[in-house]
């Protein structure tokens, strides 16, 4: 959708004042104004709209200013307003997620992904979160599918899947023609670069890196190689990098010497890292030996690990120390922190969710006009109104059918 630039400065600003209370909730309106510098009767005009439309509502009075006076009603983000459904699909396995639009996780589910060619995978996942939502009560705004390998967001586009045999597959045209919710998907190592920057979104993160491995357990169906999968999500200035080509979020160690797969090693010992430390460690030290001069030419602040397979933080550790010595070697040289952040298996499904959540409550950029997927305020409004009307014809059909 085209940007209006007529009304462009008040969806703007709306994202601003929304973007407060999900950074900070219990801000009344005269502590938005003062924080982003607009008019009172501005936010107060803003802030009306979004109660109207559910999406805010008032909490209890705060306390009087000291020279006395009306005292200020908080507000907070009504978590009740719609959801967003997050996908991680693999060849062999996906995980799913239904999250409000505070980033709180209501619904979760991870299973064996079907043996289906991968557009009816697509359907099938849909209908079922679909029907999670409808139970739980709440509009479905939009689905987020992280997926492995290079692709384009802004148009919604997976270029090349080499595990799932895809080519510039147009994933936003072929759901949207379906559902009538926002369709986006991302690579699912940026994915954990999304849910970084939301889970910490009330603090200056920096610049960072999320380094993110799954298992493979192998699919007969893509002819998908057992072991571990690995990919580098990157955030620069707040923003996730997706490079020249859309490539960023995957990686090629410095043993690759061309051809299929992420790494020069063997595939004995790549099915093997799955279930034997030894060569898991090779494994480690291959990739993490890759990534010291990444560490040394972005600086980041801090690097992220996430993933079943770097799950053992002391075994990780103690594998760095003694065979990668140089990786930790060049955090301590750039002052850069290592957080392991590898418990939660859902994490590229919860950041695909996230990714929503980010640009609903972020200001858009006009150059984002040209992008399929770029949306507006006025857009959530409207959709979440026809849902309602919709739901409401059914519920009436229902008791009169």
């Amino acid at each position: 959708m085209r940007v209006n630039y007529n009304t462009f400065p008040k969806n703007a600003n709306t994202s601003l004042v929304a973007q407060m209370l999900w950074r900070q909730s219990g801000l009344s309106r005269v502590e938005i104004a003062r924080h982003l510098n607009l008019y009172r009767s501005t936010v107060t005009n803003i802030v009306t709209t979004l109660i109207e439309n559910n999406v805010v509502y008032e909490g209890e009075e705060g306390s009087g200013m000291s020279r006395g006076g009306r005292k200020p009603i908080s507000l907070r983000l009504n978590e009740r307003f719609g959801c967003v459904i997050g996908f991680d699909i693999q060849p062999c396995h996906y995980r799913a997620v239904i999250m409000d639009i505070l980033g709180n996780a209501l619904y979760e589910q991870v299973a064996k992904t079907p043996a289906l060619p991968f557009e009816e995978i697509l359907i099938v996942l849909m209908d079922s979160l679909l029907a999670e939502a409808e139970k739980l009560g709440l509009p479905a705004l939009a689905a987020v599918f992280g997926i492995p390998g290079i692709i384009n967001p802004r148009q919604g586009i997976i270029v090349r899947a080499a595990c799932f045999k895809l080519e510039n597959f147009d994933l936003h045209s072929f759901l949207s023609e379906r559902y009538d919710l926002f369709i986006f998907v991302e690579n699912d190592a940026n994915c954990t670069a999304w849910l970084e920057m939301t889970v910490h979104r009330g603090d200056r993160l920096g610049d960072f890196i999320c380094v993110m491995a799954d298992y493979h357990e192998g699919s007969r169906q893509f002819e998908d190689w057992a072991g571990i999968g690995a990919g580098i999500g990157i955030s620069i200035d707040g923003k996730v990098y997706h490079g020249s080509h859309n490539g960023s979020g995957e990686i090629h160690t410095c043993s690759w010497r061309g051809g299929e797969g992420q790494t020069g090693l063997e595939i004995d010992l790549l099915n093997r890292s799955v279930t034997e430390e030894e060569a898991w460690r090779v494994w480690i030290i291959d990739l993490f030996s890759s990534l010291v001069p990444v560490i040394s030419i972005l600086d980041p602040e801090k690097v992220f690990i996430l993933g079943k397979p770097f799950s053992d933080e002391a075994l990780m550790l103690e594998t760095l120390t003694e065979g990668v010595p140089q990786f930790l070697d060049v955090l301590k040289k750039i002052d850069c922190e290592l957080v392991f952040d590898s418990d939660d298996e859902l994490a590229v499904a919860k950041g695909a969710a996230m990714m929503f959540l980010q640009k609903l409550f972020s200001v858009p950029e006009l150059g984002e006009s040209e992008s399929r997927t770029h949306f507006e305020w006025e857009d959530i409004l409207a959709k979440v109104q026809s849902k309602k009307k919709i739901g409401a014809k059914r519920s009436t059909e229902v008791r009169h059918g």
